[in-house]
């Protein structure tokens, strides 16, 4: 037996905040999420694969485009023409309970309801294959849904599907779930969606999470693709391949030497000489330059990047790096200050940016899928406090200077 297992299409996402970037390549990164998928629909026609499992949040939004839907179907046609059945699940950004127009999809897709059900088959080669699963109702399931799954059925092999996150004890929005909890149900194979990073909890029986296809923001960095997965005698064994359009980078680059803005040019276009991606890399570039003078920095991370592209465009095609952002460290002297004792400083943050403070502050915007997975990223607590310790420092320097 052979199928193929993805996750988290997230078809038709908006890669929202994207500036300063050629308008061909904003083309192609709008397109990338489409282009991703693609390519997993292509490789399930070239291996001939039994079936095609798709482990929720196929569109990025519940209300999906037309777009979106137009392809999918002429995706999952061609599918039908190969003779290869589509199993799907809809998780928390494409519940069903926003599907006001609920798509007809062709004859060989199967769409799990609101409650678990199962669904059987029988391959070319005569075995017989039970998937258990079901579609979020809402945004939010809050409750675990292990106990509706019922126990291996008495076919050759038995796969979960479920959209949903480990137990953490808070906020378990998205069906929490425990790895004993699969591994009570004693299937051969548990196809997991939501996590955009692609990961094996367990080998035998594997349980996987497919990531997504493709990176959809800066906090989605590494290769993302699919699982094409083969029977191995009595078990099933998962081949990660990826499908990555556009890539996401974070470096870190040090220098001594950059202590204004020529200097940090000729840093940059050395780094970039030296670190070229085989495709498109949006690149948020992290330089830590203590001898620049901070007075410099707005114009750095803003308008300076802006005209860097520019006149650099050539460059950065030849090596297929793209800058979204640069931040660069303050002087440590910054930071240190009388106006601001960094003891003081430090007794404060740990009071103020904690995890209980900051979800109160988030407050409702939680409730957005896209806003929570974002907000859910440890970088994001860290930007925070950065973007905060800049802003003193830059108030406080102004301040330093109208008493002057």
């Amino acid at each position: 037996m052979k199928f193929i297992h993805a996750a988290d299409l997230h078809l038709d996402s908006p890669f929202l905040g994207l500036t300063n970037l050629p308008n061909s390549l904003l083309t192609v990164i709008r397109q990338s999420t489409f282009a991703a998928v693609t390519k997993v629909f292509d490789r399930a026609i070239s291996e001939h694969v039994d079936f095609v499992v798709l482990a929720g949040d196929l569109f990025d939004r519940s209300e999906q485009s037309v777009a979106a839907q137009a392809y999918l179907f002429e995706q999952f046609d061609r599918l039908r023409l190969a003779n290869i059945p589509v199993f799907v699940i809809f998780g928390n950004h494409d519940f069903l309970a926003d599907q006001h127009q609920p798509i007809a999809y062709p004859e060989n897709v199967h769409v799990f309801g609101a409650t678990v059900e199962t669904k059987t088959l029988t391959t070319a080669a005569g075995e017989t294959v039970a998937l258990s699963g079901f579609s979020y109702p809402q945004r939010w399931v809050e409750a675990n849904p292990l106990a509706a799954f019922p126990n291996r059925a008495a076919t050759d092999w038995h796969l979960g599907l479920l959209h949903g996150a480990i137990k953490s004890g808070s906020q378990d929005h998205y069906a929490p779930f425990t790895r004993a909890d699969l591994l009570s149900k004693r299937y051969d194979y548990w196809a997991l969606g939501h996590i955009h990073q692609h990961q094996i909890l367990n080998t035998q029986p594997p349980v996987v999470y497919a990531g997504n296809t493709q990176g959809r923001s800066i906090n989605e960095t590494g290769a993302k693709g699919a699982y094409l997965v083969e029977s191995d005698g009595t078990a099933l064994v998962p081949h990660f391949f990826e499908t990555t359009v556009i890539g996401w980078d974070i470096p870190e680059v040090m220098t001594t030497s950059a202590a204004d803005l020529p200097a940090v040019g000729q840093a940059l276009t050395q780094w970039v000489t030296t670190h070229a991606t085989t495709l498109p890399t949006l690149t948020a570039l992290s330089i830590q330059a203590p001898q620049l003078v901070p007075t410099d920095l707005h114009d750095l991370e803003t308008d300076w990047l802006a005209l860097y592209q520019r006149t650099h465009a050539r460059l950065l095609k030849e090596h297929q790096r793209y800058f979204i952002r640069l931040n660069v460290a303050l002087p440590e002297s910054t930071l240190t200050a009388p106006q601001l004792d960094q003891q003081y400083w430090e007794a404060g943050a740990a009071t103020v940016f904690t995890p209980e403070n900051l979800r109160d502050l988030f407050g409702k915007l939680a409730q957005e899928p896209a806003l929570a997975e974002w907000f859910e990223q440890s970088q994001t607590q860290t930007d925070l406090k950065r973007l905060t310790e800049r802003q003193i420092a830059t108030l406080m320097g102004k301040a330093d200077s109208d008493v002057s």
